[in-house]
């Protein structure tokens, strides 16, 4: 059973859930909401007769989405790996940068961390700035500071050590 779940193409399988998240909590979070939840069957009738949730939902679905594309990178680059090991028989998966081009484990991980702090840096800015629901996005506040400094830190090492 283990060596079918190891094999490339099911692998793939595996690693577009992510991209699938990414999707639907981005950009379906009314959906997912109404999906999930269990809202329309609330015997409080405020929240029966929101079964899509509320802006704060929408909200907090956007930032899971937003984290979801980190993970969503990871599986396009392991995606990226095992097509290119399957197109030019290369070995090599995720190594210190070959012949083969494959990526070094410390630049995958960095542009991963990088692309989830990244995420939380732009809906801070975007969905936190235009509400009064969040301090995130309105000037100073350490979340906001803290996302876009370490986006900028883990790109700088990504990218500067290569």
């Amino acid at each position: 059973m283990s060596s079918t779940l190891a094999q490339p193409s099911f692998l793939k399988a595996l690693y577009l859930w992510f991209t699938s998240a990414f999707y639907h909590f981005t950009f379906r979070g009314d959906f997912m909401m109404r999906k999930l939840a269990l809202r329309k069957h609330s015997r409080d009738a405020a929240i029966a007769g929101l079964p899509g949730g509320d802006l704060w939902h929408h909200d907090i679905m956007a930032y899971l989405g937003g984290m979801n594309t980190a993970m969503a990178a990871l599986a396009v680059f392991r995606v990226f790996s095992l097509v290119k090991r399957a197109v030019t028989g290369s070995t090599a998966a995720f190594s210190v940068r070959t012949a083969d081009g494959d990526f070094s484990p410390d630049f995958v991980v960095l542009v991963v961390l990088g692309l989830g702090n990244f995420s939380q840096a732009v809906l801070n800015f975007t969905k936190g700035r235009g509400s009064d629901r969040w301090i995130m996005g309105k000037g100073l506040d350490r979340i906001t500071v803290l996302d876009a400094l370490f986006t900028v830190l883990d790109w700088a090492a990504a990218f500067g050590g290569r």
